[in-house]
């Protein structure tokens, strides 16, 4: 009996221990921080995703997954609930990826943001604010794999067709007549060493003339540097050409003024000079008609008709 006492005894004792051991592994493990609760929800596969999983912002670990269900109403969507801790900047913008860690197999859900809605999301009442969920990397992969692997499928057809038998000894031909080219090469230049050799002084020659030509550009140069100051010198205001200028607008003035005003009083002063001409061979005439004029005058002028002492047109004289 006594030994039967000490053995419920040490029984009692373990599994006192064992629940206060639990005990406090359950209020050593609980979880002090505050998190608030947001709802994923997903209609892809969430492949490696389970409670407890990770929950990153930014790649910062900041909550958990808390639990996973199927949407009765929604056939093939799948509800994720997770804890974020308090004070997270989740916004408007901020949407959700799932992704695997490593080659494990095991997701966790990655928070992005990139501010373009820089709102915060807040929950309404009585239910948690929903965050979107986008394809993740994989998830994209896999939907662009049809696609992928046709387009593997074509380059792959393309390249056996660029290796095949015939391309590659039309490929080995071509580079066999690149070899002979270049074997050609070689002698050819082994051959113009000498004319390179020969054509050095000619070289010398031509360089010795070019640099006589540049000098001779450069006097030419100067000889059109001194004609243009020439130019610019005959051109100036106070210059040989424009003294000529005003010289020949002289001369054309003196030409007007002797056009208008001396040759027409030269012309009078002929007329004048020729009537007094006229006049005095007139009277040249008259003396040696009648040179006693010179005494006694001119003779009387004869009445005319009607003047007393007309003797009418038939008598001498008339």
């Amino acid at each position: 009996m006594e030994n039967r006492s000490h053995a419920l005894l040490a029984g009692a004792f373990t599994l006192l221990l064992l629940a206060a051991a639990a005990a406090a592994a359950v209020w050593i493990g609980r979880d002090r921080v505050r998190l608030e609760r947001y709802e994923l929800v997903s209609s892809t596969p969430v492949n490696g995703l389970s409670a407890q999983s990770r929950v990153r912002y930014q790649g910062v670990a900041v909550g958990k997954v808390e639990s996973l269900d199927l949407d009765p109403d929604r056939p093939g969507q799948v509800r994720i609930h997770i804890g974020v801790q308090a004070g997270t900047p989740i916004t408007a913008g901020t949407w959700a990826e799932l992704a695997v860690q490593g080659v494990t197999g095991i997701s966790h859900i990655e928070l992005r943001d990139d501010g373009s809605a820089p709102q915060r999301l807040l929950a309404g009442a009585g239910q948690a604010a929903v965050i979107p969920l986008r394809p993740g990397f994989w998830d994209r992969l896999e939907a662009r794999g049809g696609a992928l692997m046709v387009s593997v499928e074509r380059i792959t057809g393309q390249m056996e067709k660029v290796l095949s038998e015939t391309n590659v000894q039309a490929l080995h031909a071509s580079m066999q007549n690149a070899v002979d080219v270049t074997d050609s090469l070689r002698t050819a230049s082994q051959r113009l060493s000498p004319l390179l050799e020969q054509a050095a002084p000619a070289l010398q020659d031509v360089a010795a003339a070019s640099r006589e030509a540049s000098r001779m550009a450069a006097e030419v140069a100067g000889l059109a540097r001194g004609a243009r100051a020439t130019v610019a010198l005959l051109n100036a205001p106070d210059g040989p050409l424009y003294g000529a200028a005003r010289s020949l607008d002289g001369m054309s003035s003196a030409a007007a003024r002797l056009g208008d005003g001396t040759l027409p009083q030269v012309d009078r002063m002929a007329d004048r000079i020729g009537a007094a001409a006229q006049s005095l061979a007139r009277s040249a005439q008259r003396v040696e008609d009648t040179p006693q004029a010179l005494l006694f005058g001119p003779p009387p002028a004869r009445p005319g008709p009607g003047e007393p002492g007309f003797a009418g047109f038939g008598s001498a004289g008339q």
